[in-house]
């Protein structure tokens, strides 16, 4: 099955490019295009994504059988303050 989505930052909305997605606990992934949206091919059954990008809290998210999907990305200060 396919699953699109966006990634958007929480404070403005805005779609972040760049973001990279992984299907935990595989080398399976994407990045986000320059609107923040992606596609990706899932297993059959539960899925957890592991979102990541610089300036950013990595996030978790399990997918159960939705088709579309939008993440808000936290901003991580501490990681800007290092």
């Amino acid at each position: 099955r396919t699953l699109t989505g966006q990634i958007i930052d929480a404070t403005d909305g805005n779609g972040l490019p760049g973001v990279n997605i992984l299907l935990k606990n595989t080398s399976t992934g994407t990045t986000t295009d320059a609107s923040g949206t992606f596609r990706l091919s899932l297993p059959a059954g539960r899925a957890t994504l592991v979102i990541s990008s610089v300036g950013y809290a990595t996030q978790e998210v399990p997918v159960g059988s939705q088709s579309e999907l939008t993440v808000r990305l936290q901003s991580d200060t501490r990681a800007l303050n290092e």
